[in-house]
């Protein structure tokens, strides 16, 4: 039988070869976890101001509401007051007299 020989030159380059791909498969690796880390902390962000939205829109809303409630109160005070001041200007509306306790105070 012959014995195989190996270069020597051969041997370290077949080392350093897999000693590159190893260190590039590393550092790959690395960051692409570290990519990934990044994509969670943008993703929770993101959640976290989808719900700060959605809390202002809820709030907005509410106090849409509570705003549409009260012209509502105050146009039908306004409708009152209008219907009185024309039943004044008809003549059918006379003035209520000072409260005697009130003027007499």
């Amino acid at each position: 039988m012959e014995a195989i020989v190996i270069p020597i030159t051969l041997l370290i380059s077949v080392a350093t070869f897999l000693i590159t791909v190893g260190g590039v498969w590393f550092v790959t690796q690395k960051r692409v976890r570290d990519l990934e880390l990044k994509t969670l902390g943008h993703d929770k962000k993101f959640e976290q101001i989808i719900t700060e939205i959605s809390s202002l829109r809820t709030d907005m809303n509410a106090e849409i509401s509570d705003v549409k409630v009260e012209i509502a109160r105050m146009q039908g005070s306004v409708m009152v007051l209008s219907e009185k001041f024309d039943l004044f200007i008809q003549g059918r509306l006379i003035p209520s007299a000072p409260n005697a306790a009130v003027a007499g105070a």
